[in-house]
């Protein structure tokens, strides 16, 4: 065998493996963009809101329940609780204020808010993890809010008012940050079944009682939007567990932006909503400066 035939091989392995990832990022970006628009139009009619994560989480429960009876136990055993627990707790959060960001919110200005987690993960990784930041980075990160701020703007008027919309917003691209740091930390020892179990469980055991408390018996028209929410919610939590098993974050987070095309385009064609020139401009911005910090992830600070 040639000496340069198994590396050239290893090599074209590897990028079919980093496109396979980005592959799936985007699946999982195009899902997440109709299951926000589902949801809204469940909440629109009329559904609480605390029935949007507990529904999630008992449609997903219930897709796995055959693989759950069949594994036993061991499905959810784990030597690592504690990142378990900060995923569901950060996923918690930050699902809750993603809805009401999308009911308090144009569309795809909220999508685009929340589409900041590339960005906070910069100071997060800082914070969290010491990883050293160089200059030339956190420059590019703080370039890239002013995109949040010119969209943030956008919904003002530039008068210096802060939506409760526009700050459910700000806190879920934190908290979504939050999550993506803890599913690439989980996806080296755990399987993406696991992680996904973890997160539904803990969405029925903490939303279960809040939904049982605000009950509202819904439409058909909600339910039936609530179970079209739930099935692409599930399709995008796994495609991004599997994506985050063969590409490294830093490449798979310019992907996630194709989220706020797709559902301005979305919220147009379902909401009659137009996007206005601070969401194209404000997401360039983003997508500059993520792309920056994404080539530059692999050079020493």
């Amino acid at each position: 065998m040639d000496a340069g035939t198994a590396p050239q091989g290893e090599q074209s392995s590897e990028t079919r493996r980093l496109l396979a990832g980005m592959g799936l990022m985007l699946a999982c970006c195009l899902s997440f963009a109709a299951m926000g628009a589902c949801f809204r139009a469940a909440m629109q009619d009329g559904l609480p809101v605390p029935l949007v994560p507990f529904a999630r989480g008992l449609f997903t429960t219930l897709v796995m329940l055959p693989w759950l009876l069949r594994a036993g136990p061991s499905a959810l055993h784990t030597r690592r609780p504690g990142a378990h627990l900060f995923r569901c707790a950060a996923g918690l959060v930050g699902f809750m204020v993603h809805m009401l960001a999308i009911l308090w919110l144009p569309l795809a200005d909220a999508v685009a808010i929340m589409h900041a987690r590339p960005l906070w993960a910069l100071p997060l990784a800082f914070l969290l993890l010491g990883e050293k930041v160089g200059w030339d980075r956190a420059i590019a990160a703080a370039i890239g809010f002013t995109g949040v701020l010119v969209i943030a703007g956008g919904q003002s008027g530039f008068q210096g008012e802060v939506s409760a919309g526009t700050l459910a917003a700000l806190l879920g691209g934190l908290t979504g940050a939050l999550v993506l740091i803890a599913v690439k930390t989980l996806s080296s020892t755990e399987p993406p079944a696991r992680v996904v179990a973890w997160y539904a469980l803990a969405s029925v055991i903490v939303w279960g009682p809040v939904s049982a408390f605000v009950w509202q018996t819904p439409t058909a028209f909600a339910a039936m939007m609530l179970v079209a929410g739930s099935v692409l919610a599930i399709l995008g939590d796994f495609c991004a567990s599997w994506a985050a098993r063969r590409a490294p974050v830093g490449l798979l987070a310019p992907i996630e932006y194709v989220q706020i095309p797709a559902s301005a385009v979305i919220a147009m064609l379902a909401f009659a909503e137009r996007p206005g020139w601070e969401l194209v401009w404000g997401t360039l911005i983003m997508v500059a400066a993520t792309l920056y910090l994404a080539r530059s992830a692999g050079r020493p600070a």
